[in-house]
């Protein structure tokens, strides 16, 4: 309490019991919130090593095919683009997040004439794009839990290590000043009977 003056009052006391009750409180709540946003940032983790995993594993079983798109005269990427990212905005360990719903394509028809492995292709490509968006909405679900850890952490902080150790401190010494001053009063007024006495004889 550095730099922080006391009011050595019983007014004040009161005030920073109320204080050390209130913190007292609060800190548990703030350490429960720690533990959920970091449970919930290690799941969403999980879930994005997943789809990784999951376009790793397309990718690879795409391999014998990809060789022959390669040598084609036809761009896959001509037919199909990304309309739109669907997203819907939920409450994620009390932070407002988006989630991830689905991918709005633009797929153009294909003709007669197209070679039959353009069909899954753009089956495939559809399928690696979504995991992909999603990939990217659980990434920025994180970025802002990860923000909201970091302001609960330092809160769960300023209790721990301030306003709990400070309201206790003030605690201790306004009641030692109070009952320094309550026996003076009383030693005072002692002398002060006793000269009366001693004043009448």
């Amino acid at each position: 309490m550095a730099g922080v003056k006391i009011k050595y009052t019983k007014t004040e006391r009161a005030r920073q019991k109320k204080i050390l009750k209130v913190s007292e409180r609060m800190l548990p709540l703030f350490e429960a919130m720690e533990k959920s946003l970091m449970a919930t940032i290690n799941t969403i983790a999980e879930r994005i090593e997943q789809l990784r995993e999951t376009i790793e594993e397309n990718r690879k079983k795409a391999e014998p095919w990809v060789a022959v798109m390669s040598d084609s005269t036809v761009d896959i990427n001509e037919f199909i683009s990304v309309n739109q990212i669907i997203t819907k905005s939920i409450d994620v360990a009390g932070v407002r997040v988006k989630q991830y719903e689905s991918v709005d394509f633009n797929v153009m028809p294909i003709g007669e004439d197209t070679p039959l492995w353009v069909d899954d292709a753009l089956e495939l490509m559809q399928e690696q794009l979504q995991l992909l968006a999603e990939i990217t909405c659980l990434e920025e679900q994180i970025e802002l839990l990860e923000e909201e850890l970091l302001d609960v952490r330092a809160r769960v902080k300023l209790f721990e290590k301030r306003r709990i150790p400070n309201a206790k401190m003030a605690i201790r010494k306004i009641g030692q000043k109070l009952q320094d001053d309550e026996r003076l009063t009383i030693a005072t007024a002692k002398v002060v009977k006793q000269t009366q006495k001693e004043a009448r004889v």
